[in-house]
């Protein structure tokens, strides 16, 4: 099954969702090899697993690897089953770097892209947005990401203004992506706790992406109850013995709480 590009991203990995009954979403971070053999590994883990997941997320590490001609093909193959694909880039510059990388992204055949909203609007991200929902592009904001170290910055207390009241930076990110209309907001699986407060900020109009389920200790059941909508799993699933299976156990337990 072909998805209609046209389609807002939000529509098109819910489809996908709702097809594969699965909210996984596969990080396929392939590193030790040539860039041939690489392509051969990411297609041979795909074939496994697609099935089982709802989209395709690569790391700009592997991108870089393969090269740019590989990475059409391999998105050209990955359209082809119906499932949309997210650069995790955690875009972070000026504007007319930005829009460059966007521009390049969206010519490689993305479907979505994480951005970093410390960049800020004026100046940061807003010609990115314009650009990348112009083209069909969706944006997914990191509002908390799932390493320990993220509490340094996502969870550190601001002044709001010349006011004295405090508010976690997770917080204010949250409310950007409302503001900004983003397509999806990334909370990672290990703090549920967040997570249930960024969806009381997101309400039904910005899902949550949330990495970090197995390998760093996040839980599915958990996150789901906080208000999780998709979980990226990348090595709990590509360095599994069968990672078809274990695929195929987690998108089972994405969608318990499912009607």
């Amino acid at each position: 099954m072909r998805q209609n590009r046209k389609k807002p991203f939000k529509e098109r990995i819910l489809q996908s969702s709702r097809s594969n009954k699965s909210r996984i979403v596969l990080a396929i971070d392939v590193n030790d090899g040539g860039p041939r053999e690489l392509t051969y590994q990411a297609i041979d883990l795909l074939e496994q697993i697609r099935l089982s997941i709802c989209a395709v997320k690569f790391g700009r590490q592997t991108i870089l690897r393969i090269g740019p001609e590989r990475t059409t093909q391999l998105l050209k193959k990955i359209h082809g089953h119906g499932l949309t694909t997210i650069i995790d880039d955690k875009l972070n510059d000026i504007d007319e770097t930005n829009a460059a990388i966007t521009r390049a992204y969206l010519n490689l055949g993305f479907d979505a892209m994480t951005v970093n909203p410390f960049a800020g609007w004026k100046g940061g991200l807003e010609t990115t947005f314009k650009l990348a929902h112009e083209h069909g592009m969706g944006l997914l904001v990191l509002v908390y990401m799932s390493h320990p170290g993220a509490s340094e910055g996502y969870g550190q207390k601001v002044l709001m203004g010349r006011s004295k009241k405090t508010q976690h930076q997770f917080e204010i990110f949250a409310k950007k992506a409302v503001e900004w209309k983003a397509d999806g907001a990334v909370v990672g699986a290990t703090r549920p706790k967040v997570i249930r407060k960024t969806k009381e900020i997101l309400g039904t109009s910005v899902p949550i992406f949330s990495p970090g389920v197995g390998t760093q200790g996040g839980e599915i059941a958990r996150s789901l109850k906080a208000g999780t909508d998709y979980f990226i799993i990348g090595r709990s699933i590509t360095k599994a013995k069968t990672p078809g299976k274990a695929a195929a156990e987690f998108a089972k337990a994405s969608v318990v709480l499912d009607p």
